[in-house]
Formats: structure tokens, C-alpha cells, sequence
């Protein structure tokens, strides 16, 4: 069981022990989290996230932009803090196949998730998330990794660790160019203010509504900071009924290169592969993905 106490979460002296968390979890099954108490039937303390691979890299980026609303009093939106983060082995008794469970574990906030008819609601949220601007110049999660965002197929993570948003328009570009497009975006000039949390998965269950209105954003796998417009391709790729209703209430910065870009996303279909147009110099940032 692997972790690192360096990185600022959230002190909470009544949580269960690490390996006791992970035998609850193990015996709840997949789920996407569950509630944990000090002990059994006690009252509920915190709630666990845990999944195959799950990276550290979101619980960074969870307790950031937590922490960053905290300061902002005018904020209509909260996010759970982070107390711990943490890794164990797993193992398949009947296919032998053993993995990397990670295990986020945060502040357990009681309330119901939001349905569509608090649509205008999670707007104004997602009003509020898509200005906080990221703590540096690599795109993706807090801490650098992988950019994970439906512009990539697949997984819709990106191939390769950005160092910068002139690496990202590289590669976009390279799409562009071997699909023969005469079309090129600037994305260096796009994030010219810096990079901005892009919140991507925008269904119900990723949002709750506490009695005063207030909305607790939940999950943060797809936000990542990106240059802005990947917030206007995500929109425009959205096929989903509550993510376009919400859409429709959020105000979000046009940029002439969106049309291109979408375009290059949808030039990886064919191939179902994400590196496709990246150059030998980008493909040195791909090392194995820790966790």
C-alpha cells in the first residue's frame, strides 16, 4: 500500500485504517464510492472513490480547485476536500490478473444529487468552475500527467504528458496536417491568460444540491486545465440532454479555431488511436502513466 503525505489534504483523525478501508471496499464491490465510518454502524466520517488505476492526479486537482473555492465567499459551488490518497494491490482469484486500485478519500457532504430541473443551477457552477485558472502552464490535471477531455477517442485521455499549450497545438496541429486540412489553430494565443479548469463530465449524478441552492461538484477525472476552448468543444460534442441544457446557460469563450478542432477530434475516429499527428518530439512525453 503506497502513499505520500506531502501533498496538503485535509487532516481527518477519524478515518478507519487504510487497510480497513480497503477491505470495505473490496467487499462492497465496483461501485463509484461509499460512505466510511471509524466503525461499524458508527456515524459517517468521509467517502471513498476507488477504481482501477484511479490517479492521484484527480485528487490533486479535487483538493486544488476545493480549496481555491474556499477562499472565493461568494462561490455558489463547493467541492469535498481531500483527506488522503492512497494505492493498494488487487487481485482476481479466478484470472490470476492482479492491478492498482487507487482510493481517493474525501469529505462526505449529504445531499441528494441534482436531476434536470436543476439544470440552471449546475450553470451557474460550471459558470463558476470554467473561470478558476489553473496553478501552471502544463495542461491537464493539477501536477501535469495526461489531458483527460472527449477531444481524444478511446479513453479520451491524450497520449502524451503537455509541458505546455504550444506542445498541445503541436500536436493538434500534426492532426490537421496529415488529414490534409489547410486549417491551424493557435492554441498558445487561446491560452494567453492561462489555462482554465474545463469540467467535462456534466451529468446529474456528478452534482448535489444542498437546501440554501448551494451545488457540490463531484468527480473530477474529466477537468483538467486547458487552454478555453476546449470548454466550447466539449459543448460541442455533448450529446447528452442535462450537458446541453446546462450548456445553454453557460457563457463560455468563443474562439475561431473551435471548428478546427473539433474537426481534428473526429479525424481520430478512423483510427482509434490518440497519437496520430503527434511528432517524434512530442512522442518522447509519453512515459508509462503512474499513478
Amino acid at each position: 500500500m503506497t502513499s505520500d503525505p506531502s501533498h496538503g489534504f485535509l487532516p481527518n483523525d477519524n478515518l478507519p485504517p487504510r487497510d480497513r478501508i480497503v477491505a470495505i471496499c473490496q467487499e462492497a464491490g465496483p461501485l463509484p464510492g461509499i460512505p466510511l465510518s471509524s466503525r461499524p454502524g458508527g456515524p459517517i466520517v468521509a467517502w471513498v472513490k476507488y477504481g482501477m488505476e484511479l490517479p492521484i492526479d484527480e485528487a490533486l486537482t479535487q483538493d486544488w480547485v476545493a480549496k481555491t473555492l474556499n477562499a472565493m465567499p461568494e462561490a455558489t459551488v463547493r467541492i469535498p476536500r481531500v483527506h488522503a490518497y492512497f494505492t493498494a494491490p488487487s487481485y482476481c482469484s479466478n484470472s490470476l490478473y492482479t492491478w492498482t486500485t487507487g482510493y481517493i478519500v474525501m469529505e462526505y457532504i449529504d445531499a441528494p444529487d441534482c436531476t434536470f430541473e436543476d439544470c440552471k443551477l449546475v450553470a451557474q457552477a460550471v459558470q463558476t468552475l470554467i473561470s478558476i485558472r489553473g496553478p501552471s502552464s502544463a495542461p491537464g490535471h493539477v501536477g501535469g500527467g495526461h489531458v483527460v477531455h472527449d477531444f481524444f477517442v478511446l479513453d479520451q485521455v491524450s497520449p502524451i504528458r503537455y509541458k505546455t499549450a504550444n506542445d498541445l497545438q503541436s500536436h493538434v496541429n500534426g492532426i490537421l496536417r496529415i488529414m490534409q486540412d489547410p486549417r491551424r489553430v493557435n492554441l498558445v494565443a487561446d491560452a494567453s491568460d492561462g489555462l482554465f479548469l474545463c469540467p467535462c463530465d456534466i451529468e446529474p449524478h456528478n452534482f448535489k444540491k444542498l437546501p440554501d441552492n448551494t451545488i457540490v461538484a463531484l468527480n473530477f477525472h474529466y477537468s483538467c486545465f486547458l487552454p478555453p476552448s476546449f470548454f466550447a468543444i466539449a459543448m460541442m460534442k455533448e450529446t447528452r440532454s442535462f450537458a446541453g441544457a446546462v450548456a445553454r446557460c453557460v457563457k463560455y469563450p468563443e474562439s475561431d479555431d473551435v471548428n478546427a478542432m473539433v474537426s481534428a477530434s473526429y479525424f481520430l475516429v478512423p483510427f482509434q488511436k490518440n497519437d496520430i499527428g503527434a511528432s517524434k518530439r512530442l512522442h518522447r512525453h509519453k512515459p508509462f502513466r503512474p499513478l
